[in-house]
């Protein structure tokens, strides 16, 4: 095949793709470099991003390998194997009226299939189970450290402990025990490496006051020291009348974000206590100097202006019904309202450029109008509730012809329990739908697989339009089963989901950009743009993690909230850089079996 043909076919390909193909055809090499040239030279002219899910956790059918849903997890990017890793985190609800369970798992999602493995951790020593732990990638290891998790009584346990994954044997290492006892325990900071070293700022521990303080420490001797900064004014010259001081603005102790622009130069981002609305701080330091030494070392930093991604409220509005309660008192203060739980933020980068990505609510005039997004995801619930339709009166036939039949329960062993559908784009198999010999079924399971045509005739179904309709699928079993064989699950009789697709609120992108050859005193404003609400994007989703994968983003996990009693965890989106934001609709055909 001529060239210029294979590399218009590589344009089409993500970079994990790319280094598969590159180690499975190594005759191809040459080509692959030049287009992985192209993406890096590409990168400033795809600023949009477009969403698409992982794959489901229904495609799995070994329970043993579904993830339990869970909040607070901790994750980092893996670039020599391309693979995100899932440490730990919180499940959603509380157990049996006690505090939230905590996780010790390891997880690998493969960037390349989107789909989540669990990893096989070969012997002790193993972390505690815990959340809101650092996650970073240190040459071919992982580093983890911190944490949070929750004591029988409910109170606040916090950890120290730093343990190394080694990525090629899968096995954890524990950190000295002098390095855990020399640092304060602490959850929810933010870290970085840099050369050899970790650089964390934030967090809480047993104390509510927030760690405002920057900490450096050496991963190969595990030395750990305290930064003392001054700020860029201090530097100058003394002028007359003197200069008010200056304060370090009051960043939430688990809302930051440390970025590394460049070796020596950082920016602390985030969102704010009420009083700092709109900074971020610009922190440069000497990157050939020891950063644990006995040596008194000064870092440098100033504020910079950040507008675009957290605002204050409107004068005289209300506060938002879950604000926090140290919010209330203090009524319209400065503070980062409305986007206070949407603090996310993930970082990519070429050779020239760092792109900042976070998700949140949009402000209205930056907004689509709503009727646009409400009509789609209409059209979306209105497409798969035929589907449920056409199913229920198949399978209410089926039911109803196996009843007629008047065939002995004991002696029923030869009829199928599966139920196959399909429906335009949909494909359907319910497994334990219908008794066998044994007398009663098993609890019905639902597999989905939808597949996606080069038409708009049908909508688009997103991860919570196959929840959705896995719920209600799962409710018309049910019913059937309670009518012709006086038996069902009570709990599922009824499909719990929302009134309406559309009244689910969504999530939207904000991106600012930054040029990695800035200097301190040249960097005046970091400035977040925010993109056009997309078909689909993910439901209203609270403390989920987000991380930048080359040049995609990953959101996962997290706790999405319909009312007091239905709540599930969100799941795997991929956010993939584009020139344009599209959306692409499709169908198919219908047929129904048993198995």
């Amino acid at each position: 095949m001529p060239e210029p043909a294979l590399l218009n076919m590589l344009r089409f390909l993500r970079l994990p793709d790319l280094e598969t193909l590159k180690t499975a055809c190594p005759e191809l090499s040459e080509l692959i470099d030049i287009q992985l040239r192209h993406l890096d030279d590409e990168f400033p002219q795809r600023p949009f991003y477009q969403f698409d899910r992982g794959a489901p956790p229904e495609d799995v059918d070994d329970d043993e390998k579904m993830m339990c849903d869970r909040q607070n997890v901790s994750m980092t990017y893996f670039p020599e194997d391309q693979c995100v890793y899932m440490f730990g985190g919180e499940t959603l609800e509380q157990m049996d009226g006690g505090p939230r369970a905590t996780f010790n798992d390891l997880w690998r999602l493969e960037t390349g299939t989107m789909k989540w493995s669990r990893v096989v951790i070969r012997g002790a020593p193993y972390p505690s189970p815990k959340c809101q732990a650092s996650f970073v990638t240190w040459g071919d290891q992982l580093v983890l450290y911190g944490g949070r998790a929750y004591r029988h009584d409910g109170r606040d346990v916090f950890f120290s402990e730093l343990h190394f994954f080694d990525v090629a044997s899968s096995t954890w290492r524990r950190g000295a025990e002098s390095a855990s006892n020399h640092q304060t325990p602490m959850a929810g900071h933010s870290a970085i490496i840099t050369n050899n070293f970790m650089i964390m700022y934030g967090g809480w521990s047993q104390t509510p006051d927030t760690m405002a303080r920057l900490t450096a420490m050496n991963l190969k001797t595990e030395e750990f020291k305290i930064i003392d900064m001054m700020h860029s004014t201090e530097f100058e010259e003394p002028v007359v009348p003197p200069r008010p001081p200056v304060v370090f603005p009051k960043f939430d102790w688990r809302k930051t974000k440390l970025v590394l622009i460049r070796e020596g130069l950082i920016l602390l981002t985030g969102e704010l206590q009420p009083g700092d609305y709109g900074s971020s701080v610009l922190i440069e330091y000497d990157p050939q100097d020891d950063l644990i030494s006995d040596e008194y070392q000064m870092w440098e930093w100033k504020t910079i202006p950040t507008v675009g991604r957290w605002w204050r409220p409107r004068e005289g509005a209300e506060l938002h019904r879950d604000a926090p309660q140290w919010l209330l008192p203090r009524g319209n203060a400065n503070c980062s309202m409305p986007n206070f739980e949407f603090h996310q933020i993930a970082d990519v980068r070429n050779s020239t450029k760092i792109r900042l990505v976070s998700l949140g609510r949009l402000k209205n005039e930056h907004s689509v109008p709503r009727p646009c997004i409400s009509d789609k995801y209409d059209a979306t619930q209105l497409h798969y509730r035929e589907f449920v339709r056409h199913l229920t009166r198949h399978l209410e036939t089926e039911f109803q012809k196996r009843t007629d039949q008047n065939v002995p329960t004991s002696s029923a062993t030869d009829l199928k329990t599966c139920a196959v559908f399909k429906f335009l784009s949909m494909h359907c198999k319910i497994e334990n739908c219908f008794v066998n010999g044994n007398g009663k079924p098993k609890p019905a399971k639902v597999r989905l697989r939808i597949t996606m045509r080069k038409n708009k005739k049908v909508p688009k179904l997103d991860d919570f339009d196959r929840w959705e309709l896995r719920q209600s699928i799962l409710a018309a079993v049910n019913q059937l089963q309670s009518k012709y064989y006086d038996i069902s699950h009570m709990d599922q009789l009824v499909a719990r989901v929302p009134n309406r697709n559309s009244v689910v609120k969504r999530l939207s992108i904000f991106v600012a950009e930054i040029d990695r050859n800035i200097d301190l005193e040249d960097f005046q404003e970091l400035v977040w743009h925010p993109q056009p609400m997309q078909f689909p994007s993910p439901a209203e989703t609270r403390e989920f993690a987000l991380i930048g994968a080359n040049h995609d983003i990953i959101m996962h996990s997290g706790i999405v909230t319909f009312n007091q009693s239905m709540r599930r965890m969100g799941q795997t989106n991929l956010l993939t850089p584009v020139a344009s934001t599209k959306n692409h609709m499709a169908p198919n055909c219908c047929t129904f079996r048993f198995d």
